[in-house]
């Protein structure tokens, strides 16, 4: 029924979505409210064919709502002001809405919704923002198998479609999502001293202005300056920033679109662009911004991962990352969000892969959690990364319990490997009978690896201490994890051997700080950057959360949560931020390189190709990581903290 106009009119004119709207556009939408009111435990009929209108967005008042998936598993609820956007979904993606309490809640009709989308532009980018907000929660989601809910399907459509993706950006504009951390020097700054500035205000560029009390900006530097005009040129450092800054740069007003500064970038060639007010500067947008809020690719292959069918319906997906991990490095992205993206791709594949053995193999006998372990569980997956997984379940099994869970792993291992991720040479997956075991188990394993401290379990433990839940029971995830954090922080001559046993990952450094490079196997006279550059970071970032019970896995997380917490000093943490990232971005832009010339993709660089600074820097990198090697030696090492 229709309901009084006026209270729906009142309840409009404060909701975040309507507030904004003239008073006849509030008007049109009460006409056009349907109000409706089911008691708890109801299933609504928002998506019912014997309906005289079709719904195109529903807004809680009163209440709460929970919506699940066809395959009944929960995706969101929402509660009083939530609102779903009904006329974005497509078919298949339409869940089913039970009321968890009594609940009041108005449809809009799909007319009006339309109606309003085109004559609002605000309205319409408010409805873009929450749609791509519910895209990145998805893709970012380490819980959820099937696609958000509210998934904006005619927004990936433009996106895909068009080739620069202006449609995406139609109604995003520049104040809106640009920085606003700003910083400003004068022309006869140093290289050197702009370079410290920008590591430590983290930010990618500079702003030139004449002098101190003048607004008028003069020029801008970049890091990317810094490698095409410094690093590349060799010039000193102690030369001034107007002989290497972009004089008059190219600025936009906070006013414009999305589309127009990103077409004003790709036209001139440059990648980050001053936000005026007036005259004022008010903000910086840059290229990685735009990137990701108009992430079309990973986007694009997340939704074919949700898509598939099969596991070659999945291998024609995956064979795309390493053309995407180019496309990231090409961008400028950061090794830790190249690391993270690429992650929650192969995250995706394996949901889908175990949710195709649910499909061939019939539901689980109980519930159990798979999970991934090593750089799948720190979020540092790149090409070539091994698989590391093992299966918690929460009970033991029957023979043939025992049976399905055996056939599931190894459906899934084996697709994993099919897609690009290779079988784990020592045999560190869920389809060895060893690593699919009950919690009670699990627990087992972990407290003898803390107690024996024998070589093998110190070895065991620097891989299974790195754990995260990829799909199933949160709880077997959290009770395991609470668990080994206890044992492990208790437990000083643990602590004092893992931190042993990290120190056999050195950085390649002689007496004199020059290279060790490889000198057998087929990589004679190069630097292993993942064995001894990042992996020595990992093993300190590790070794400090353990001993200070901190539950984050990834490894920038776990150095600035040490930070936050005091359990490294802030400018320990900051440097081992900066040298992971240097030495990761620098595997990272090699691996894009060869897969780009066709060659095969290791974790193996020669210095030579570098020019002589950076290859001073990556010295003084893999130096301050020797450094903390022995800091965490005297920490750890004697057993006591």
């Amino acid at each position: 029924m229709v309901s009084e106009i006026g209270d729906i009119q009142n309840f409009l004119s404060h909701h975040p979505l309507f507030k904004h709207l003239p008073l006849s556009l509030i008007e049109d939408a009460s006409n056009a409210i349907y109000v409706a009111f089911d008691k708890a435990g109801a299933n609504l009929d928002i998506f019912s064919n014997e309906k005289d209108f079709d719904t195109g967005l529903i807004i809680v008042k009163t209440g709460s709502l929970e919506l699940r998936s066809p395959d009944g598993s929960l995706q969101d609820k929402l509660s009083a002001g939530d609102y779903l956007i009904c006329a974005e979904l497509v078919e298949e993606e339409r869940p089913a809405i039970r009321s968890l309490e009594d609940s009041l809640y108005y449809e809009l009709t799909s007319p009006a919704y339309s109606r309003l989308l085109s004559l609002s532009p605000e309205f319409a980018q408010r409805c873009q923002n929450h749609l791509q907000t519910m895209l990145s929660e998805h893709l970012l989601s380490i819980e959820t198998q099937q696609p958000a809910l509210r998934s904006n399907e005619r927004a990936i459509k433009n996106a895909t479609e068009s080739e620069e993706g202006h449609s995406f950006l139609l109604h995003r504009y520049v104040r809106d999502h640009m920085s606003t951390q700003l910083v400003f020097v004068e022309p006869d700054t140093t290289i050197q001293q702009a370079a410290q500035l920008m590591r430590d205000h983290n930010v990618t560029s500079l702003l030139v202005r004449a002098h101190e009390n003048n607004e008028t900006l003069v020029g801008i530097v970049t890091d990317r300056d810094f490698r095409t005009r410094v690093l590349a040129e060799g010039k000193s450092v102690d030369e001034s920033l107007q002989h290497v800054m972009t004089r008059d740069p190219i600025t936009i007003a906070e006013s414009s679109l999305l589309y127009e500064a990103q077409t004003k970038m790709m036209t001139s060639g440059i990648h980050h662009l001053p936000v005026l007010r007036d005259a004022e500067i008010v903000g910086i947008i840059t290229v990685s911004d735009i990137f990701r809020i108009n992430n079309v690719e990973p986007l694009s292959l997340n939704k074919a991962i949700i898509a598939a069918k099969s596991v070659a319906d999945l291998k024609k997906t995956s064979d795309k990352i390493p053309d995407l991990l180019v496309t990231l490095a090409e961008r400028d992205t950061r090794p830790s969000e190249i690391g993270e993206i690429i992650t929650l791709l192969y995250d995706g594949i394996t949901k889908k892969l175990i949710a195709l053995a649910e499909k061939n193999f019939g539901a689980a006998p109980c519930a159990f959690a798979w999970l991934g372990f090593g750089s799948q569980a720190r979020k540092e997956q790149v090409i070539g990364s091994d698989q590391d997984n093992a299966l918690i379940i929460a009970r033991p099994l029957s023979a043939e319990e025992a049976l399905y869970f055996s056939r599931l792993s190894h459906f899934v291992c084996d697709g994993l490997n099919s897609c690009g991720i290779p079988y784990c040479n020592g045999g560190i997956m869920a389809s060895n009978d060893k690593w699919r075991q009950p919690l009670e188990q699990w627990k087992s394993y972990f407290s003898t690896w803390v107690e024996e401290r024998s070589p093998k379990a110190i070895m065991h433990a620097s891989i299974f201490f790195d754990m995260r839940l990829i799909s199933g029971d949160t709880s077997l995830a959290e009770n395991l994890q609470h668990f080994v954090l206890n044992q492990a922080q208790t437990n000083t001559i643990f602590l004092a051997l893992m931190s042993g046993n990290a120190l056999q990952h050195s950085p390649p450094l002689g007496f004199f700080k020059n290279f060790v490079l490889e000198n057998d196997g087929g990589h004679i006279n190069t630097l292993d950057l993942k064995k001894r550059g990042t992996i020595p970071i990992v093993d300190i970032a590790r070794n400090y959360a353990l001993a200070n019970s901190i539950k984050e896995v990834n490894t920038v997380a776990r150095l600035n949560k040490l930070k936050e917490t005091n359990g490294m000093s802030s400018d320990f943490a900051t440097s081992l931020i900066d040298a992971h990232e240097f030495i990761a971005g620098l595997r990272i832009e090699s691996q894009a390189k060869q897969h780009k010339q066709h060659s095969q993709v290791t974790n193996y660089l020669d210095p030579a190709s570098l020019s002589p600074l950076l290859r001073r820097q990556l010295k003084s990198a893999f130096n301050f990581v020797k450094q903390a090697q022995t800091s965490m030696k005297a920490k750890f090492g004697s057993g006591y903290i």
